[in-house]
């Protein structure tokens, strides 16, 4: 028989250095059976760090400029640039514009993406090994294929790309990292047949998907969870009488398969202002939202009790 088994989820860190190691600590904080880390891992921008003739360091963040040699004050400003999910970067004058303008900038980040994921994940197995517990992670759409290898060979936790996986007393983890189509072209995107196809063959290997939780990164159409500015052609937000206009953006084919398979639970991001639980059919949907530019890490407990959420609830650190 299936007992109880708690599960603390959250997604959306998007390379800040304080929401990941947020996250570690919410094992000794919460106590889960098992933790889930949604996609979107890494960040999206690098932030010049620029070395002057005179030794010093100036450049802006934020609105805000900087002159600093180097030194303990500097290394705190880069710890801020890393916490807001950015990629400090050690340059002279001109070398970020240079890069730009070759195209060389990609493999920069690429390459600081590598850095800081491969440092993550070793303290991932330095905070979560000694305590056992079980971590679940994958990528998003925003996060290069590059990456994988890394998450294949994490010293500890599971990459749960793809895969039926599981989670103890009887239930099973599906994950799938990718999201329908977005106006931004990201790097992990798939039609809604694609999506649907990749989810039905997940579940096929799913002996009784009423104790199976659905890890699909883009949330279900119209679900609540799913609530985005809307954009015009030029990617403009859009307003009326003063307010941003909203619109669903989620995936047609992850709804159509919650509805079809009816997992007792599915953990969601993408959506970063749609924080909530929904019910689908027996299905609770949640979004914990992502507000990761402030250093805070929104997530979720579930507590699932054989085939149902017995509790649930939205928790902020």
């Amino acid at each position: 028989m299936a007992g109880k088994l708690s599960l603390y989820f959250a997604t959306d860190v998007h390379g800040s250095e304080q929401c990941f190691r947020k996250f570690l600590n919410a094992g000794p904080a919460y106590r889960p059976d098992v933790m889930v880390l949604g996609g979107d891992i890494a960040g999206k921008a690098v932030q010049a760090v620029v070395r002057h003739d005179d030794g010093r360091y100036r450049f802006t963040f934020r609105g805000r400029d900087y002159e600093l040699e180097d030194g303990d004050e500097l290394a705190r400003v880069e710890r801020l640039i890393a916490d807001n999910g950015y990629y400090p970067w050690r340059s002279a004058p001109g070398d970020l514009d240079r890069a730009v303008a070759d195209g060389s900038i990609d493999a920069i980040l690429l390459d600081l993406m590598r850095e800081r994921l491969a440092a993550w994940l070793e303290l991932a197995d330095q905070r979560l090994r000694p305590q056992g517990r079980p971590a679940f992670w994958m990528l998003g759409n925003d996060d290069p294929p590059e990456l994988l290898p890394l998450l294949d060979a994490a010293p500890w936790g599971t990459h749960a790309e793809d895969r039926v996986l599981d989670l103890g007393d009887g239930h099973v983890l599906v994950s799938l990292g990718y999201s329908n189509p977005t106006p931004w072209d990201s790097y992990r995107e798939l039609s809604e047949d694609e999506l649907g196809a990749r989810i039905d063959a997940l579940f096929a290997q799913v002996e009784e998907p009423r104790r199976a939780v659905l890890n699909a990164h883009v949330p279900p159409f119209q679900s609540g969870l799913d609530e985005a500015p809307v954009l015009d052609a030029e990617l403009t937000v859009q307003a009326a009488a003063g307010q941003v206009k909203m619109g669903a953006v989620g995936s047609t084919a992850v709804r159509a398969a919650i509805e079809r398979h009816q997992p007792m639970a599915s953990l969601h991001g993408h959506v970063h202002e749609s924080a909530g639980f929904r019910r689908i059919g027996r299905t609770l949907a949640v979004n914990p939202g992502s507000d990761y530019g402030t250093g805070a890490l929104n997530g979720a407990i579930l507590v699932l009790d054989g085939d149902r959420v017995r509790a649930h609830q939205l928790v902020r650190g």
